[in-house]
């Protein structure tokens, strides 16, 4: 028996609504690690959802190749919503200049990270966007050097070579935070 265009319709719905509620979780802590703010990765991940009804051609079912698609869309829509802000930072500062009355924004009175935490997120800051990418999807997603291969493209050699180097910058940085305290 035929399937209909409704329930062919039907199934690939319910089938993007499991991607969703499979991956929704893991995306925004990754988006939010990179950009720093839930909002932001909110908009990032829905982005990245809406990319994926769109243009993913293959059967929609969660698998390692799915996984890594979206990682990389999602770090893609990261890093685009970062060059934003930061056009629009600095756009905001020039203004502030010429009114000479520049009030930096405020995360809001609830907003308190541990100390600790505040220091690695200080130090994570030094590092270049490629090596953050790395060390969130490393330390903080806990995903295996493979599967950081395939979300962003690198080789398994490449990514130990970055990763070390960065880590070796963080503590730098973290003893210098250490020090100077």
């Amino acid at each position: 028996m035929r399937k209909t265009q409704k329930q062919k319709k039907t199934e690939q719905l319910i089938a993007f609504n499991i991607i969703v509620s499979r991956y929704e979780e893991q995306l925004l802590r990754y988006a939010s690690r990179i950009v720093g703010g839930s909002d932001a990765a909110q908009d990032i991940v829905q982005n990245t959802f809406i990319k994926l009804f769109k243009k993913w051609t293959e059967e929609l079912e969660p698998s390692p190749k799915l996984s890594g698609w979206l990682y990389r869309v999602a770090h893609n829509c990261a890093v685009d919503y970062i060059r934003k802000e930061t056009r629009r930072h600095t756009l905001h500062l020039k203004h502030a200049e010429e009114i000479d009355n520049f009030i930096p924004p405020n995360r809001g009175a609830g907003f308190r990270i541990g100390e600790k935490a505040e220091r690695a997120a200080a130090a994570l800051k030094i590092l270049t966007p490629r090596e953050q990418q790395l060390v969130i999807l490393k330390i903080y997603e806990e995903k295996s050097y493979k599967e950081i291969g395939e979300i962003t493209g690198l080789t398994v050699t490449n990514i130990g070579y970055i990763l070390h180097h960065a880590m070796k910058k963080m503590a730098t940085e973290l003893k210098k935070a250490q020090n100077n305290e």
